[in-house]
């Protein structure tokens, strides 16, 4: 009996790299979201170093021109989070579609490999059939042979 083929290998192959492609493309999107989170969270301490700064600024006497200057950067840096928050939020969205993505590649290369486990299976019922067969054969065969 010839050797096992699995006659849709190639379109398994393909789907299998889709599949790697897309893996790839979702983690490459986890790490930029992880980035995002470090960059906000640069933020929040950045505001926090720079309120707690103005803080002792005016405990200890300053012109309004200087508290203006120092409000005004802690305002611009609160807008960057919102604006950080908005990507991050984006970002999500994204993964969760690619996510999605991922799951539907998955299964159709589950599928496919489901497919090939069955014919795998057709195909070595068939051979020992096959080797069954040859060995009755062969029995019958002596035993025509011995008993003429």
């Amino acid at each position: 009996m010839k050797k096992f083929e699995f006659s849709l290998s190639k379109l398994k192959d393909y789907r299998e790299r889709v599949l790697d492609t897309e893996k790839n493309t979702l983690s490459v999107m986890r790490r930029e979201l992880a980035v995002m989170y470090e960059e906000l969270e640069a933020l929040y301490k950045l505001i926090e170093q720079k309120s707690d700064e103005l803080l002792k600024t005016m405990s200890e006497g300053t012109t309004p021109q200087e508290i203006s200057i120092k409000r005004r950067f802690i305002s611009v840096k609160q807008q960057e989070v919102v604006f950080q928050n908005q990507r991050i939020e984006r970002q999500q969205k994204l993964i969760e579609k690619q996510l999605g993505l991922v799951v539907e590649k998955t299964k159709d290369v589950k599928i496919l490999e489901r497919l090939e486990e069955n014919k795998r299976e057709e195909y070595r019922v068939a051979e020992v059939k096959e080797h069954e067969l040859f060995i009755e054969e062969f029995v019958n065969n002596t035993t025509i042979r011995n008993g003429s």
